[in-house]
């Protein structure tokens, strides 16, 4: 199998906080009369022919400034944690909610996802491509595990992912979930479930699993996101035993890709890595990412950002 190593790479970023709250409180005005020249307003009973009692005061009430809420941190602005008692090094997240890193240049919406107890965030990613993975763990010395789910926006789609030089197919012609489940396909060495309907967190799209049937071609390309980043196709591009289950998911401002690995063995990357091939080395991760992909939010972006 052809290694996949060079490609995936781990950053451990400045700590930072996002977001932050305001509120505005505006003071009460009280409408006076002077106290010489009282001032009533007939009451409809007065009008009526029986005493007024109302008199002129006022309505006002106070008012307050929207409270703007604060956005969960980015992945790659979330708090360092060690993934177990042997990580001197911090390389996984503090487990919370995060949202995917970048802002409305990279993201149709805002995605926001919980990571679990030893996931990190690996990179650096092009824009529009973003991922969490689990933690390897010490026999790797913590340094990737490929095994996770990655988000992607979808711009030009190549026509083959071992095969670059075939050429794409225009974002134009690829914009919705079927049209990109067809091209996908028809990728050549490749074997496509038939996709059926699927929501996200209300949105729809259609879901299936991929798989090569061909030798492995490595990391492969599989397309450029909406915001031009080159987007590679692991693992499913690695060999025959890498399934990948694929949600392409129509936001209502462009098309969002959820690729979640679905397989429960030793990933491409851990065998660069010298990891030895076994059935279940991720049986007990797969639980994980599925509360993962349950937790998927996508919201507008505030106009604030």
């Amino acid at each position: 199998m052809t290694s996949v190593r060079p490609a995936l790479i781990r950053t451990v970023r400045p700590l930072a906080t996002v977001g932050a709250c305001v509120a505005l409180v505006a003071a009460c005005s009280n409408a006076s009369t002077s106290p010489g020249s009282p001032t009533t307003v007939p009451s409809l009973a007065a009008a009526a022919g029986t005493p007024a009692t109302s008199s002129l005061t006022s309505t006002s009430t106070p008012t307050s400034a929207p409270r703007v809420a604060a956005l969960p941190p980015e992945l790659n602005a979330g708090t360092p944690e060690a993934c177990d008692p042997t990580d001197t090094g911090k390389s996984c997240l503090a487990p919370g909610t995060y949202r995917l890193t970048g802002g409305p240049d990279a993201w149709p919406v805002m995605i926001t996802i919980d990571v679990p107890a030893g996931w990190f965030e690996p990179g650096p990613f092009d824009t529009g491509w973003d991922a969490v993975l689990v933690e390897s763990g010490p026999d790797t010395q913590y340094d990737n595990s490929g095994w996770g789910v990655q988000f992607t926006t979808v711009g030009d789609v190549y026509r083959d992912p071992c095969d670059v030089s075939k050429g794409t197919i225009p974002a134009s012609q690829v914009a919705t979930p079927r049209e990109l489940a067809v091209a996908i396909a028809a990728w050549p060495g490749f074997a496509a479930t038939a996709a059926s309907p699927v929501a996200v967190d209300g949105h729809s799209g259609l879901a299936f699993t991929l798989s090569r049937t061909a030798k492995g071609c490595g990391l492969g390309t599989s397309w450029r996101s909406a915001s031009n980043g080159l987007v590679n196709a692991y693992p499913f591009a690695s060999g025959r035993t890498y399934s990948t289950t694929m949600r392409i998911v129509d936001t209502g401002h462009g098309l969002l890709v959820i690729r979640a690995v679905d397989f429960p063995n030793t990933s491409p990357w851990e065998l660069g890595l010298g990891v030895a091939q076994s059935a279940t080395r991720h049986a007990a991760d797969q639980p994980k990412l599925q509360a993962i992909l349950d937790s998927i939010r996508l919201t507008d972006w505030p106009a604030s950002t």
